[in-house]
């Protein structure tokens, strides 16, 4: 009697989510065989909405905001009094439409980095692409689960949400006197290094690209978008 190979199954989403985080190399070979992006993203907006709920209600932007524009000494106490106010409005607006921002960082990024990865001649399509990239932003959400459970426990300020999970040095220096330095330092995360390491594994199978080139377009980007981060805070220190 003969037997029947039966073909392997197709891993389901939850699988999936915990194989990025585990065992990256096979799971995002599989993504890219057969792409899906609904479940991850459907758990990514949920929890963006919950954080944004607590953020709103949880984080006190004024005291932040303040202190930046106290920094500006062309600024009157009711000037900063009147922006103050209307920022903090702004943020919590922001906060409650997370989900939506969200959703539209996701795209952004995976077409970017799609865009690039096929300017310098590798394969893959949106499809691809969006998948690995919601995929790969897990470690980002589970270090906001972390501060959200936090926060819900105690209000902080604005300039803390950044030091609250000691993944990076930003807490050996403070945003008000050393800004350039604290922006940089709380870039350099571990989980951002963690999503980073996704990406680079992802789009590697995406576009058929050595994980060396895939790492250093991926990394190249970062570094762009780290450098944009700079600006602000080093307009701020020169009219320091």
């Amino acid at each position: 009697m003969t037997s029947t190979e039966v073909p392997a199954s197709k891993p389901n989403s939850l699988q999936r989510i915990i194989g990025v985080l585990i065992a990256p190399n096979e799971t995002f070979a599989s993504i890219v065989r057969q792409p899906d992006w609904v479940v991850p993203l459907v758990i990514i907006l949920v929890i963006s909405l919950i954080a944004g709920i607590v953020f709103a209600q949880r984080v006190d932007f004024a005291s932040g905001m303040r202190e930046a524009m106290e920094q500006n000494k062309n600024l009157q106490p009711d000037q900063i009094d009147r922006m103050v106010r209307i920022s903090s409005g702004v943020a919590k607006v922001f906060a409650y439409c997370s989900p939506v921002l969200s959703a539209i960082i996701l795209l952004i990024v995976a077409g970017a980095l799609l865009l690039v990865f096929r300017l310098f001649g590798g394969e893959g399509d949106f499809r691809q692409a969006f998948s690995v990239t919601v995929y790969a932003w897990m470690p980002g959400i589970i270090k906001s689960i972390i501060i959200t459970a936090i926060i819900a426990v105690r209000t902080v300020s604005l300039n803390d949400l950044a030091i609250l999970v000691r993944s990076n040095l930003a807490f050996l220096v403070t945003m008000k006197e050393h800004p350039m330095l604290f922006t940089l330092l709380s870039s350099l995360d571990v989980f951002t290094f963690w999503l980073l390491a996704l990406l680079v594994i992802g789009f590697s199978y995406v576009s058929k690209f050595s994980r060396s080139k895939s790492a250093a377009i991926v990394i190249s980007l970062w570094v762009i978008v780290t450098l944009v981060k700079l600006i602000g805070p080093a307009i701020r220190a020169l009219r320091g």
